[in-house]
């Protein structure tokens, strides 16, 4: 059973004279939340009949890389997904294989939704609107995804897929992902290459988009991280009850999370644990999906974990993403982490090559990217916003903005997500206004955060509300959003 893991909660853009100014449920700009309930015998609808349809593993098909405390294993059958994870004195599995959905795997997500039929192909009725998107594993009719190339060199494995539209028959995706691993002892290292050659028509819109995560046993039903925003400091780990969650999405029994760390961790009464570190994510979940304790890997019941991080995907993207897994103590992850700090998303961004992870709503930029941010002002909604990131205003208390605008404006709204808790939704709303020089020319703009008390704090997204001006060849351009002042 494959599940929706983006929270709707977020800001709605009411925009009146290229002003931000409200805040709400905002359905439109993420993938639709599909989470369908499994029964209290553990079978899930996943295929939309209330039926399991797992992977057959064919012991051929199957890289397995050991080390001297985990055992794991990739399926070749079905886009090398990992289907085994053990650890090394043990041949019991952890991972869920109730259906294709399941395993830990990527999802990526696209448009269009309802209306996407590609070559004429009908998506399964439980799944119509799921739209473009593509999985490891395969697709809810049980077809695996293709695996083209591989190679294995020591505890080394690289392989590349061509995976699977999940809603739909047998429908390969226009694009490849190619998978590097390596087993360090404890540790499992990858990185994903998704490479987009799609040929059809779609909005290049932002989507949420599922980096990391999968399904375990469903004796893994509780967690642990970080809650606090004062990351790296040594603050004491909170125990999460999955059966039993502190708060949910109010949606579904899922448990959303701004983790400023890059980790999350799940385990079960047995002693064994597993954690998940990625770098460019914040945003993390974790729930208990039917009941716990009920059933073996092909059951419905199931504890989950995931990484999201909202993207646009463009016809010819060529779209890295970094994660690793750890098998052992939430401490472990903790340490891993702390010595990985480094590589998570900080307020510095330089357009020069790419978006940086920030999106856009309405099609405002021409594909592919092409070193700086340059929007046509004759736009109904324009919006640049953020990715998730770790931000203390208290320590970098200016924001620097590299731009120029030739417009009739006199000034452009910052709007900023200072989060209250590690709840995802717990966040306040902050707005400021920016004076724009309306020469054409770059100028490097000054925000002094320090002077604004309600934005002290950590700060997890800022957006830029472009303003909206019906005069055609007026153009905002960006290079560069950073705490550091460019020299």
């Amino acid at each position: 059973m494959k599940t929706f893991s983006y929270v709707k909660t977020i800001l709605v853009l009411v925009v009146a004279s290229g002003l931000l100014t409200s805040c709400s449920d905002l359905g439109f700009l993420f993938s639709p939340k599909k989470n369908n309930a499994v029964d209290e015998r553990g079978r899930g609808d996943g295929t939309g009949g209330g039926n399991p349809n797992p992977p057959v593993i064919k012991p051929a098909s199957m890289v397995y890389l050991t080390s001297e405390s985990m055992k794991v294993g990739f399926s070749m059958d079905y886009g090398g997904a990992i289907t085994y994870l053990s650890p090394a004195n043990s041949s019991t599995s952890i991972i869920n294989n109730f259906d294709l959905g399941r395993q830990l795997q990527y999802a990526y997500y696209s448009y269009p939704l309802e209306t996407y039929k590609p070559n004429g192909v009908s998506p399964h009725p439980a799944w119509a609107g799921m739209g473009w998107d593509p999985i490891q594993t395969g697709d809810v009719y049980g077809n695996g995804s293709r695996v083209i190339e591989r190679r294995v060199e020591g505890n080394k494995l690289y392989f590349k897929t061509i995976p699977m539209q999940w809603a739909f028959n047998n429908v390969p995706c226009e694009c490849t992902v190619e998978t590097y691993v390596e087993l360090k002892g404890n540790v499992l290292e990858m990185r994903n290459v998704l490479q987009m050659n799609r040929t059809d028509s779609y909005s290049l819109v932002s989507r949420g988009q599922d980096i990391a995560g999968g399904f375990l046993t469903s004796d893994f039903t509780r967690g642990k991280a970080y809650w606090g925003l004062a990351p790296f400091t040594n603050a004491p780990l909170t125990d999460i009850d999955l059966v039993s969650p502190p708060f949910t999405n109010g949606t579904t029994n899922s448990i959303e999370m701004y983790l400023p760390e890059n980790w999350t961790y799940i385990y079960n009464d047995k002693g064994v644990g597993l954690g998940m570190w990625v770098p460019s994510v914040t945003y993390f979940s974790t729930e208990m999906m039917g009941r716990p304790n009920i059933g073996d890997e092909f059951s419905g019941n199931t504890g989950r974990i995931g990484a999201h991080m909202n993207e646009v995907l463009d016809r010819n993207l060529r779209y890295e993403s970094k994660f690793a897994y750890i098998l052992g103590t939430a401490e472990q992850t903790r340490q891993y982490a702390l010595e990985h700090k480094s590589e998570q998303i900080k307020p510095d961004f330089n357009f020069s090559k790419d978006r940086q992870h920030w999106n856009y709503f309405n099609e405002i930029v021409e594909a592919p990217f092409n070193g700086e941010w340059n929007i046509d002002l004759d736009n109904s909604l324009a919006s640049l916003w953020s990715p998730d990131f770790v931000w203390d205003t208290r320590k970098d208390k200016k924001l620097y903005i590299q731009m120029a605008y030739d417009g009739s404006g006199k000034e452009m709204t910052i709007v900023g997500f200072r989060q209250n808790s590690s709840r995802l939704s717990d966040y306040a709303h902050l707005e400021t206004t920016l004076k724009l020089t309306a020469d054409g020319q770059y100028h490097t703009y000054e925000v002094n955060i320090g002077d604004m008390p309600e934005w002290q704090g950590m700060l997890r997204k800022i957006i830029i509300s472009v303003p909206k001006e019906n005069l055609k060849g007026k153009r905002l351009k960006i290079k560069t959003i950073s705490t550091n002042k460019p020299s």
